[in-house]
Parts: structure tokens; C-alpha cells; sequence
């Protein structure tokens, strides 16, 4: 047990300065500390967000009734829309998302038994159009391993969110429109293609799978569920404008 305290400890190092200094670690500095499984990526993610900041709430990906995984949202890096950030340390993408804001906490059943996803839609205090801003501490080649990407907040960098809809559940559904425009260039127009179909099912294996771990979710925490369309290039200069179909478009300018 020291050993892989030790190793989540050093790869948390290395993330960190590769955060700092905008630099990409490759396999070579990894060595072995690739995380053996879920458990251990995610104590990496908490090793990591105990030294930079609060956890202010979580990205998702689940595809069916698989496992899903997640990925920590620093709290210090959730903006309003719109949103004028400036940051020049490495290259970020932008998702366009739907995500989710909690009323109360979900510590789990008293009795054990798992959340229902009726249980979890009474959490929620409402939906809102965000983007999920990206950035990579992880070299692209050779590939690296899932479980280094979710070491990695899950290529988290921060996330923008617009107004919030109490009355969310009528507007989020598998065929939702959504056309995303980055520095004026089309990037997405489509209908419906959320990685998990409808956007708020992750929300039940993670309310559950936060739960189990001893670090259940909060109210006040917000959760984004997957990329319409998936991510894009933002250049320093460049405003992003999210139109997600029964929410207010939303924008996020990357500040030269």
C-alpha cells in the first residue's frame, strides 16, 4: 500500500509541474507509475486537486450501462458566461456540453442500496449549456493509457457555464440541436450525437460511483456529461459561441 501511495505521489509531481510549465510528459518520465486501475488514477486526480484547489464539481463519460469514468473540475477554474480568459501556458480546446447543478448531497442509501436515476434527477437543480475547456498534460505519441488521461482530470483544464434552467428535464434529450462556432469557423451543427445518448445518464453511475468512494457528490458541485461533437482547437484571440438547442447561447473568448 506505501508503494502505490509513493507512486500516485510522484506521478501527482509530475503532473503538477507539467501544469505549472505547459509541458507534455511523455512515457519515458512516466516510467511505471501508469496507474494499475480506476482506483488508483482517481487518487492521483485527488493527490493532484489537494494542491491546487477545491474540486468544484466533475466531467463524465459513460457509454451504456458500462463503468463510466471521472474527471475533477477545479473550482477556481468555473467561469460565467461569457467568459474572457487568458492563459498561454499550452493549447486548449473547447467542448460544447450540457451540464447539471446539484441542490443536495448524495452521501449514498442508508441502507446500501444504489441510486436510482429518478433519485438522482431530484438532486438536480437545474441544466446549463457550458463548454468544457481542455488541455492535455500528456504527450500525444505514444498513446497514453486511459487511466493516465483520467490521472489527468481527464484532460480537464476548467469549464464555462451559462444560465441555469430550473426546468431541465424537457430540454435534455438524445436529439437536441447544437452548433458550436470557434473564431468564426463552424465546428458543430448537429443533432443529438451525445457519447452517451441522452446527456444526463452518466450523472446515476457517478452519483454512485462518488458515493461508494467515500466523496459523494455536493450541492452546489455541477457535472458535465460528454462533448457534443467533440473538442476544437482555441487560439489565443479567438471567441467560442455555443448554441445548444432550449438553453441561452453562451461564449467563451480565450484572451490574447
Amino acid at each position: 500500500m506505501s508503494h502505490e501511495i509513493g507512486a500516485a505521489s510522484r506521478l501527482a509531481d509530475l503532473l503538477i509541474e507539467a501544469r505549472e510549465k505547459g509541458k507534455k510528459l511523455t512515457s519515458e518520465a512516466i516510467g511505471d507509475l501508469v496507474p494499475p486501475d480506476a482506483a488508483a488514477a482517481d487518487a492521483v486526480q485527488l493527490a493532484v486537486a489537494a494542491r491546487l484547489g477545491s474540486i468544484g464539481g466533475y466531467k463524465v463519460l459513460q457509454v451504456g450501462d458500462n463503468p463510466g469514468a471521472w474527471g475533477a473540475v477545479l473550482a477556481k477554474r468555473i467561469f460565467e458566461a461569457p467568459a474572457a480568459v487568458a492563459y498561454s501556458v499550452s493549447p486548449l480546446k473547447v467542448e460544447a456540453e450540457i451540464a447539471f447543478v446539484f441542490g443536495r448531497d448524495l452521501p449514498g442509501k442508508p441502507d446500501g442500496a444504489a441510486y436510482s436515476a429518478d433519485d438522482v434527477a431530484a438532486a438536480i437543480d437545474g441544466a446549463f449549456a457550458a463548454f468544457e475547456i481542455l488541455e492535455s498534460c500528456l504527450a500525444a505519441e505514444p498513446r497514453p493509457s486511459p487511466l493516465l488521461g483520467r490521472a489527468d482530470f481527464m484532460g480537464n483544464w476548467g469549464l464555462v457555464r451559462g444560465p441555469v434552467v430550473a426546468d431541465w428535464r424537457a430540454r435534455v434529450h438524445a436529439d437536441v440541436a447544437v452548433r458550436l462556432e470557434v473564431g468564426g469557423r463552424v465546428a458543430v451543427d448537429q443533432k443529438g450525437g451525445h457519447p452517451s445518448g441522452a446527456p444526463a445518464h452518466p450523472l446515476t453511475w457517478l452519483a454512485n460511483a462518488l458515493a461508494a468512494a467515500g466523496r459523494p457528490l455536493r450541492a452546489g458541485e455541477v457535472v458535465t456529461t460528454g462533448a457534443f461533437g467533440g473538442g476544437h482547437d482555441i487560439a489565443p484571440g479567438e471567441t467560442a459561441v455555443a448554441t445548444i438547442e432550449g438553453f441561452e447561447p453562451i461564449r467563451f473568448t480565450l484572451k490574447a
